[in-house]
């Protein structure tokens, strides 16, 4: 399993890894820790990787490039990043010129900076310069260090920026955008030939998911693992706000599909006529919705 992120977006993954959760239906999952969804849909179409905890963008990037990758399972409702900049900087105009730091070219966390930038009328690359570092971590370490003004961050990255003194200038959950920022996916190679075995991920995925939820101070050391912070008040604040952002359903969305499909259709033809439906799968759902599963871990 690749997982697009570190953070508290991965918390289910966190949980059931340390839980043994995966043991309990028969898996053996190997994570691997990759910058965003714009690096983890090549190495999937590649067989590198049998199914991902990422976002949606990576995988209609891929798709309306031919690839075969669908969503089968999402478990955020509205894109949620957070623009921190050095405390000069207090409005998202004042970046005119200036440098950002995101994840990577096509992942989540560019398109939220790009739609940013927009709504202030600035255009990335030619307004602002857009600085790759890498994964999440590594933008809030080009914030701190000096080579960027600002930085796209994520929970619970943008509570350490603030704590080092790098104030929240914008919070893009306030936007109201639909998106996928935590998403099973695989390809429908994949789910067609080992149906049972990604329904079994899902299933550990959603009983994963649901401890997160019951148990804040289980997911409160684990964030704090994967952060590297023992800061109670951070841990405790990212972990509400991210029950806060979960989705009422875990059914992908087709309005998050469209959101990358719009951002993308000025530069790529085929977006503006792509079906969202094509770029999801709810069998497996389905299916566990139909045998009461869904109900069983409280959805």
């Amino acid at each position: 399993m690749a997982v697009a992120f570190v953070g508290t977006e991965v918390l289910p993954v966190y949980v059931a890894q340390d839980q043994g959760i995966y043991r309990k239906y028969g898996l053996d999952v190997e994570t691997t820790i990759m910058q965003s969804s714009a690096q983890v849909a090549p190495a999937m179409a590649a067989g590198d990787i049998d199914i991902a905890l990422t976002a949606g963008a990576g995988v209609v990037d891929i798709d309306l490039a031919g690839g075969d990758q669908v969503l089968i399972l999402n478990h955020s409702q509205y894109m949620h990043f957070m623009l921190h900049a050095r405390p000069d900087i207090r409005r998202v105009e004042d970046l005119r010129d200036k440098r950002v730091a995101i994840t990577r070219l096509g992942s989540g966390v560019h398109l939220a900076t790009t739609v940013t930038l927009a709504k202030a009328g600035l255009e990335a690359g030619r307004d602002v310069l857009l600085v790759q570092a890498g994964g999440v971590d590594q933008v809030l370490g080009a914030l701190v260090g000096g080579s960027v003004e600002a930085g796209m961050l994520a929970l619970p990255f943008n509570f350490l920026a603030e704590r080092e003194g790098y104030p929240q200038v914008v919070d893009v959950r306030d936007y109201a955008i639909p998106y996928m920022q935590g998403s099973l996916a695989v390809t429908r190679s994949t789910l067609a030939a080992q149906y049972d075995l990604i329904r079994d991920v899902a299933r550990a995925h959603l009983e994963g998911l649901a401890l997160a939820k019951r148990d804040v101070a289980l997911s409160k050391r684990l964030v704090g693992q994967a952060s590297q912070s023992d800061d109670d008040d951070l841990l405790e604040r990212s972990v509400r706000i991210w029950i806060g952002d979960l989705a009422p359903t875990p059914y992908p969305s087709l309005e998050a599909v469209q959101t990358v499909l719009d951002q993308r259709a000025p530069e790529i033809p085929a977006a503006k006529t792509a079906n969202p439906s094509d770029f999801v799968d709810h069998r497996v759902l389905q299916e566990l919705d139909a045998n009461g599963f869904l109900k069983t871990v409280g959805y």
